[in-house]
């Protein structure tokens, strides 16, 4: 092992916590892909996952936009399932 080695800095660990920038991004995405739909775009394993994700995720934004936000996507979520019906 060469000095060099002994004394380089060490890789600084990527942070995997998301910035509400990112986090708005996503829910938007999906959001968009819900507003645009006429019928459910979503398998059901993608439903239970969106349906325990989408408030996890808005905990990361200001109170006021996650209850926007989740509630946004639950009013989604019942037109859908009631055109479906």
């Amino acid at each position: 092992m060469s000095q060099f080695e002994m004394f380089a800095p060490t890789a600084q660990p990527v942070s995997t916590v998301p910035s509400a920038d990112q986090v708005r991004a996503r829910l938007e995405s999906l959001m968009r892909t819900l507003r645009q739909a006429d019928t459910l775009p979503l398998t059901e394993k993608q439903l239970r996952f969106w349906r325990t994700v989408v408030p996890q995720m808005t905990n990361w934004l200001p109170a006021e936009e996650k209850a926007a936000v989740c509630a946004e996507f639950d009013a989604h979520l019942i037109r859908l399932e009631r055109k479906a019906a």
